[in-house]
């Protein structure tokens, strides 16, 4: 399989005070197209940083961190941010979606920013949203949505550019068993139609049981990784 991202020797330190906070620790880790993973681990573990650091919003202090090709710390702000806009989806568990924007329009924001133009832009938003089973939401604003419709938006938008890989923070934290396993369910059959890679951080069970690889840190360490 194809080699998306590779780690080497990577750590990332926070200045605290005169000293310094050691967040990952001599990470070396390897995701090929079309995985499901996920980093898990208890909370302050390092999972969002090391997932910030594969979507190039942070950088590492030390190592190689390599996405597409592509040394992440050696990117511009503005070559970064093409990366993620091309390349690669964000999911958060707080939704992030644009109050006063329908759900189409939240769904559209990101081909918006590619200049994808209007014609092919409302085919790819409308197969997105009924990817997500909203086709019928898709006039509808984020207040007038259940927390499980939200987050489906926000996967939906997410996907809508079929990115190469999709990173997904905490996804369910704020959903109820129900809407979790239909989010999850949807997940992975995106992942097996559209064979993007998805990584997520989480320490919920209910991710992890879906999960076809499980990498565990502790102390910004990998511990385990099956």
């Amino acid at each position: 399989m194809e080699q998306l991202i590779s780690i080497r020797n990577m750590f990332k330190d926070y200045p605290i005070g005169l000293g310094k906070f050691t967040a990952l620790k001599d990470i070396n880790l390897d995701f090929e197209a079309g995985e499901f993973s996920g980093i898990v681990g208890p909370s302050g573990s390092g999972k969002t940083t090391l997932l910030n650091i594969i979507g190039s919003l942070d950088v590492q202090s030390k190592g190689e961190v390599k996405v597409m090709g592509r040394e992440v710390s050696e990117l511009t702000r503005k070559e970064a941010a093409r990366l993620r806009s091309e390349h690669i989806g964000f999911i958060f568990q707080t939704y992030n979606l644009l109050p006063v924007y329908t759900v189409f329009e939240n769904v559209e924001f990101p081909l918006l920013l590619m200049d994808v133009k209007p014609g092919i832009r409302k085919e790819m938003v409308d197969k997105a949203i009924e990817w997500v089973g909203l086709k019928d939401k898709r006039k509808s604003r984020p207040a007038q949505l259940s927390g499980g419709e939200c987050q489906r938006v926000a996967i939906a938008r997410a996907i809508v550019k079929e990115p190469q890989i999709v990173l997904a923070d905490e996804p369910t934290a704020n959903l109820d068993a129900e809407n979790s396993h239909h989010i999850l369910r949807t997940m992975v059959e995106l992942n097996e139609k559209l064979k993007t890679t998805f990584i997520f951080s989480t320490h919920d069970a209910k991710v992890i049981e879906y999960l076809r690889r499980k990498i565990t840190l502790v102390d910004g360490r990998v511990v385990e990784d099956n």
